[in-house]
């Protein structure tokens, strides 16, 4: 959050400290909760809610040059708009530039002779996905769309997923 105040507001603002802002509500305090903090200079709003993954066994391909979305903006609507094209499929693996970057919601890593490797190409660079790399769990190298073909499995991966926990067999991607 404060990387992207800092580029999108001003490089020499304050930072914010969550941990006086954050306070999870009593009836939330079992199982997984999603916080949502909108900020600008300021934090704005912040809601909680109980998180349900989403049930995810199809993925579809769908290219568009123009994306950018390495901050996390309030304002969705590209991704959207590109979501409505799964057609039948659960979800989307988002290509730009022939080479694979994210989910509508989600860090990707496809599994290739039992290692995990992740696009350097994201979109975003979730938190999962760098602790990942950190821990020497995922590999960052480029995936084009074409080598799809020579991976097992995709996982889908945010701060709410771990690696694994939502996987797909890649007989279930639909290329355009």
């Amino acid at each position: 959050m404060q990387r992207s105040r800092e580029e999108l507001i001003d490089s020499n603002i304050f930072p914010i400290r969550l941990r006086k802002h954050i306070v999870i509500p009593t009836h939330l305090r079992k199982g997984l909760v999603k916080c949502r903090i909108v900020y600008s200079n300021d934090i704005q709003e912040i809601t909680y809610t109980p998180y349900q993954p989403k049930s995810i066994k199809s993925l579809k391909l769908v290219e568009d040059n123009t994306i950018d979305y390495h901050c996390k903006y309030l304002d969705r609507n590209h991704i959207n708009e590109l979501y409505t094209q799964r057609g039948n499929c659960d979800d989307i693996i988002i290509v730009k530039n022939g080479m694979l970057t994210d989910s509508s919601y989600s860090n990707i890593a496809l599994r290739k002779d039992g290692e995990w490797f992740t696009p350097s190409s994201y979109l975003l660079n979730g938190t999962r996905r760098q602790q990942l790399i950190d821990q020497g769990r995922i590999i960052e190298k480029e995936i084009s769309m074409d080598e799809i073909g020579n991976y097992e499995a995709i996982s889908l991966i945010n701060a709410m997923m771990g690696l694994g926990q939502l996987k797909i067999n890649l007989s279930l991607l639909l290329i355009n």
